[in-house]
């Protein structure tokens, strides 16, 4: 086990051959010590306890509510969105206020499900889609939030129709990363999982974006594509207005 925990810390660390490291600082190195700490005691509780304490200790780091569901899910984004700050973090809780109930709802129940008792989805290369996200003017994170609603909408569908898969279902969207990176129109990118594919082979699924998505990567913004949009953004807006007022 310390072999282990050895051979992880050489590996985060990105070690350059001697010459010191590609990844490991000041902050990054008092995440990683955090993260060891916890796990030398993965032989005396639960993995529940174990990953649920390491938030809790990054939730403490640096000082962020961790009470209700959606805290819980705010650190947990926070970690995959490598946040470092308040600063960071008052960015994504914005991000996050500005999505809709329905869409809240939904990512709560896919961040705190636990792949055990629960059906969950381990969205690989999701911290890459985030940068790629907040580097992209046209994205964001709330656009990005957005879809993944949509993604785990026709996820859930997918399993529900077979029963055979896993509790906890790999998601590889190494290709949704560089497309995020890559496009160039915000309503492409909106409206990208109506022309994904998922691939679910050996209880994995990758995420294909196809040529339907990549040929229109590099679309402007047309007056059409636009009002398409604007339009959307309404009904979303009437849709957010509606939910407060039913409150």
């Amino acid at each position: 086990f310390r072999v282990y925990i050895l051979f992880l810390l050489g590996f985060m660390s990105g070690l350059a051959s001697g010459q010191g490291s590609r990844f490991m600082n000041a902050k990054n190195a008092d995440a990683t010590i955090g993260g060891v700490r916890v796990l030398q005691k993965l032989m005396n509780v639960s993995e529940t306890a174990i990953y649920w304490g390491y938030l809790n200790l990054r939730a403490e780091k640096l000082c962020l509510p961790f009470n209700s569901p959606e805290d819980l899910v705010l650190v947990r984004l926070a970690c995959l969105g490598r946040v470092q700050d308040q600063k960071g973090y008052e960015s994504l809780r914005l991000a996050w206020l500005a999505l809709g109930e329905r869409e809240r709802s939904s990512l709560t129940d896919h961040f705190l499900a636990d792949g055990i008792k629960e059906q969950a989805f381990n969205l690989e290369f999701l911290p890459n889609c985030v940068a790629n996200a907040k580097a992209n003017p046209l994205i964001g994170l709330t656009c990005l939030l957005d879809v993944l609603t949509d993604l785990l909408a026709c996820l859930r569908t997918k399993v529900a129709m077979n029963p055979n898969l896993p509790k906890l279902v790999p998601v590889d969207l190494s290709d949704m990363g560089e497309f995020i990176s890559a496009v160039r129109n915000r309503f492409v990118f909106v409206t990208c999982i109506s022309r994904c594919q998922l691939k679910f082979r050996q209880g994995r699924c990758r995420i294909e974006m196809t040529g339907g998505n990549w040929g229109r990567a590099t679309d402007p913004d047309s007056d059409l594509t636009s009002i398409a949009y604007t339009l959307q953004d309404l009904v979303i807006k009437q849709q957010r207005m509606e939910e407060r007022l039913n409150r």
